[in-house]
């Protein structure tokens, strides 16, 4: 019987535009050795700027910013969405790219209303020749597990308002969508193999029993170590076993989760080109966001009278909190 870890990371907490986004990555080892991707896979996969021929793997945030390292984000995402799809011909639009990760559709992740076109071209600019080289790589044939499943769920502003509306409570949305891959990794664990997730910490938060029974009202929920660094928990019943670890810092440290991390970074940095390119090319000198606070009102104060007219309300496209 295999075992199986999973990986788990989000993008898109904080902003006021654009989705929140979260990702499982799951793979599937002969032993019980937990996978270490940086060592497993040492020749063809590396840290953020350290070979510029490996396919890089780190915590989102140091592989792209201000502007710089786009291509490698973009390349990371579709080379492990070709590896969890069994080497399928890879995704050459947005919406392909979504229904690959499991995210539904471009209805489903409410940019329908921001596309002047049908879909959108995936990868593009700069990001074809970094994407079509690292699935030539092959960057995870040599691993001893092997990529099992990726899945991504894309909550957009008006569900994350309506989360906010049921629960009253940012960190419940969040853990709503963490829930989403939390079940679907307790559904694969039906087939008896040991199940680890793992995910980086919920806002610095320590105690998760609570939602996690909450999540899982017909299992038992084992509490382990509570503290600043590990929260892990044990949720058995129906003949599986599923193991839940969250630590500060996963995505620097888990290669899974940093895998999640890079993948939920370039759902939303795609998402977010496309919002942006819709309403810049409607006000004049209107400069993109990233959508995070400050910024964000900047983009709002420069668009709600084109919203107003088209009859669009702020709860469509404006996370309130």
């Amino acid at each position: 019987m295999p075992t199986r870890w999973v990986g788990i990371d989000e993008a898109g907490y904080g902003p006021n535009l654009g989705p929140l986004v979260m990702t499982a990555v799951a793979v599937e080892s002969p032993d019980d050795r937990p996978p270490d991707v940086w060592n497993d896979l040492a020749q063809t996969v590396c840290r953020a700027g350290q070979h510029p021929d490996r396919l890089w793997v780190d915590d989102s945030k140091a592989i792209y910013g201000a502007g710089k390292g786009r291509d490698r984000l973009d390349a990371t995402c579709l080379a492990l969405a070709a590896a969890a799809g069994n080497d399928a011909a890879p995704p050459a639009t947005f919406g392909g790219l979504l229904a690959a990760l499991g995210a539904g559709g471009l209805d489903g992740a409410e940019l329908t209303p921001w596309l002047d076109a049908d879909d959108l071209p995936f990868p593009c600019g700069a990001s074809v020749s970094a994407c079509e080289a690292a699935c030539s790589l092959r960057p995870f044939e040599g691993a001893p597990w092997r990529i099992a499943a990726v899945r991504t769920v894309v909550v957009g502003p008006a569900r994350f308002n309506a989360g906010l509306d049921r629960t009253g409570s940012k960190a419940s949305v969040h853990f709503e969508a963490f829930t989403r891959l939390l079940t679907g990794a307790w559904e694969l664990a039906a087939d008896g193999a040991a199940t680890h997730v793992n995910g980086d910490k919920h806002g610095g938060r320590h105690f998760y029993y609570g939602p996690l029974a909450d999540a899982f009202p017909d299992a038992w929920i084992d509490r382990g170590v509570e503290g600043p660094d590990l929260s892990r928990y044990v949720v058995r019943g129906a003949g599986r076993r599923l193991e839940v670890s969250f630590r500060p810092r996963a995505d620097a440290a888990d290669g899974l989760v940093a895998l999640a991390s890079v993948v939920s970074k370039a759902v939303r940095e795609h998402w977010m080109d496309a919002f942006n390119a819709y309403w810049c090319a409607r006000v004049p000198g209107l400069k993109p966001t990233a959508g995070y606070p400050v910024d964000a009102a900047r983009f709002r104060k420069a668009i709600e009278p084109l919203c107003a007219n088209q009859g669009l309300p702020p709860a469509l496209w404006w996370r309130a909190k």
